[in-house]
């Protein structure tokens, strides 16, 4: 069909004059046009619209007297109304929500509820829908004359009631229908759909009510599942006066907006086999239109399986929480008090002092195994007593200095000692995902998470990904609320102020938080994009936001959590634990070590001493024995 299927009928007098055909003698009265105007008039002037949106129905006669009378009559009444056209062979999809302002009334001229303007209508007005909108039906010629038959009668009212059920499958929440000999009927949706007949007593004020300030008991349906610490069920109610097991921060937040609308709660989780949440198949059905919304909220990174969402009830970034480092092992204490650098600057302190020594010694020959050993008893402040009756001055002088360098050098490696024993600095933590591979920590994630972190490879590495093991939620949970500090694991701002709860009495905390990660994403509850569920959630989570109940809320799922013994409070254990060898390991594999090198050294040293000895003298014998190396140490 070429015709327009729906026109923004908002053209000057002269657009509909040239609808009128130069030879037309059919004439059909669709509708009272004094009767509609004057309730045009009457609602105008009580929510003051600035624009009027027309769909009309090309199954409808637009040429006809009455027709072209209405909009001239229309347009003497109205006549600031803007000029807008959009036809079905318009290729770019607009949404009407882009071209015009509020307030604004909608009127659509349809026949039925198959008529292709009602779609057309849908999918324009599509997240404006609960704009005031008024349906003109005109019936079947075999329903037209509903009162000289109940044949016809029983007809027309299914006509009326499929037509509004449709009505409130699309969600249009504020509407009027109007219908032939000025018959007007509303819709009141709670706490089921009712078709009210007003023609007799029809009150502009009693147009587009606001029927979500009171849902009579309406029944919203949505399993409640185990999802800590936003939804979970406990062996205790909620409060003394209901009798509601259900606790969580979103969990009570979500019962107090039933309350405030005076809705009820079905939970659909008993006909399930689990209890535990699968947000991404829940999410499936709501844009299935298996239910209308969910107690569960969810972080929006999931966004792409629903079809809307609420007002945001807060704001989450995903995160990757890993095991804190709280400390060295107690063998590297003794190697770690001083920085590499000082240990090679000691080193080299060392072989300085012995070449020194060596230079500066009077004894021939000169032993530089004697001077080596002089020069760690010098750094370690061991020096011999009888320095003072060394035969040179020169040799005084050197021993005076060193020993006041070994007093230094020992003190402030013991004070260093004494101060790390006391508060050990923490070590290194993970905190990028280089850290992460460099460490070899598992992280357990969720796949949507884990698909989303495969999309950015420059930000995730390989090296990185490789070390992700994808689960589903009853095992993260399984491991993260227990605090296993076998994994690393996603975590959002909530959950993770929720955890870090149980460690805030520790000196230092089980777990931390990671530069890793990814948002911010709104935290919101799951719903259809014209919802006449949306305002008034919106309206109830800015009361709660501000009046503080979500801080409330969230105290209270955690004491509920530890009476259930689902996560615990870590408090401080200050017994003191003794010294193991462990902590000695250190030291005595650097004595182990030293003594099997001075061992080979003093061996390799005396086969060449008896070398060099013999080739100076190879046929006399000693008369006395030759002095030993410790001899010679000491005499030095």
């Amino acid at each position: 069909m070429d015709n327009p299927a729906a026109e923004l009928i908002l053209r000057d007098r002269s657009f509909v004059a040239s609808l009128q055909p130069e030879n037309s003698t059919d004439k059909i009265q669709l509708l009272n046009n004094t009767f509609l105007l004057e309730m045009l008039y009457r609602i105008t002037e009580l929510y003051h619209f600035k624009n009027f949106i027309f769909y009309i129905s090309e199954r409808l006669d637009l040429k006809n007297e009455d027709s072209q009378q209405f909009f001239l009559d229309f347009w003497t009444t109205f006549p600031l109304a803007p000029n807008v056209i959009i036809t079905r062979n318009h290729y770019t999809a607009i949404p009407m929500v882009q071209l015009i302002s509020t307030p604004s009334l909608v009127m659509i001229y349809t026949t039925d509820r198959d008529d292709p303007i009602m779609e057309l209508a849908a999918q324009s007005l599509r997240g404006i829908r609960w704009l005031k909108t008024i349906f003109i039906l005109f019936p079947n010629l075999s329903s037209r004359d509903f009162d000289s038959s109940l044949e016809s009668f029983a007809q027309f009212t299914a006509e009326i009631k499929t037509l509004y059920e449709w009505v409130w499958s699309k969600q249009f929440i504020n509407t009027v229908l109007v219908t032939i000999k000025d018959n007007v009927f509303l819709l009141e949706p709670y706490p089921l759909l009712s078709v009210v007949n007003k023609t007799d007593s029809w009150k502009a004020e009693d147009f587009f009510e606001k029927y979500s300030k009171d849902m009579k008991g309406y029944v919203v349906r949505t399993p409640v599942l185990y999802d800590l610490p936003r939804v979970f069920k406990s062996d205790r109610p909620t409060n003394s006066y209901e009798k509601n097991f259900i606790h969580g921060t979103s969990g009570n937040l979500f019962l107090g907006f039933l309350e405030f609308v005076n809705a009820t709660l079905e939970d659909t989780s008993v006909n399930m086999t689990t209890d535990y949440l699968n947000i991404t198949n829940l999410l499936d059905l709501i844009s299935q239109g298996v239910y209308e919304t969910l107690i569960h909220s969810f972080t929006e990174i999931t966004t792409k399986y629903v079809v809307s969402y609420s007002y945001p009830i807060g704001i989450n970034d995903c995160c990757v929480m890993v095991p804190f480092q709280n400390q060295s092992p107690a063998d590297l204490y003794m190697r770690e008090a001083l920085q590499g650098n000082v240990w090679i600057l000691i080193i080299l302190f060392t072989i300085y002092i012995a070449l020194a020594i060596w230079l500066c010694s009077p004894l021939r020959p000169r032993d530089f195994s004697a001077a080596f050993l002089q020069s760690i008893c010098t750094l370690t402040y061991s020096a011999p007593t009888f320095i003072i009756r060394t035969p040179t001055l020169r040799m005084r002088y050197l021993y005076v200095v060193l020993a006041i360098m070994g007093i230094v050098t020992s003190n402030l490696y013991i004070s260093r000692m004494t101060s790390y024993f006391t508060t050990a600095p923490s070590p290194r933590q993970v905190n990028t995902v280089e850290d992460v591979a460099e460490a070899n920590l598992r992280i357990l994630m969720l796949a949507v998470e884990q698909e989303r972190m495969a999309k950015s490879p420059q930000q995730y590495p390989p090296s990185y990904m490789r070390q992700v093991d994808v689960v589903d939620k009853h095992m993260m949970d399984l491991h993260r609320e227990s605090l296993n500090t076998s994994f690393g694991y996603t975590v959002s701002s909530d959950r993770w102020r929720f955890l870090d709860m149980q460690q805030l009495h520790l000196r230092k905390p089980i777990f931390r938080l990671t530069d890793i990660c990814e948002g911010p994403f709104y935290h919101v509850y799951p719903m259809h994009l014209d919802s006449h569920l949306r305002s008034p959630m919106t309206q109830y989570i800015m009361i709660a936001q501000q009046a503080g109940l979500m801080n409330h809320w969230k105290r209270e799922a955690f004491w509920e959590a530890i009476h259930l013994h689902r996560i615990q409070v870590h408090l401080i254990d200050d017994e003191p634990m003794a010294l193991s060898l462990s902590f000695f390991a250190g030291m005595l594999r650097t004595w182990t070590v030293g003594l099997i090198m001075s061992g080979l050294a003093f061996a390799a040293e005396m086969k060449w001493y008896e070398h060099v000895a013999l080739k100076q003298h190879p046929a006399v014998r000693l008369s006395r024995k030759p002095r030993s190396f410790l001899r010679r140490f000491m005499r030095l």
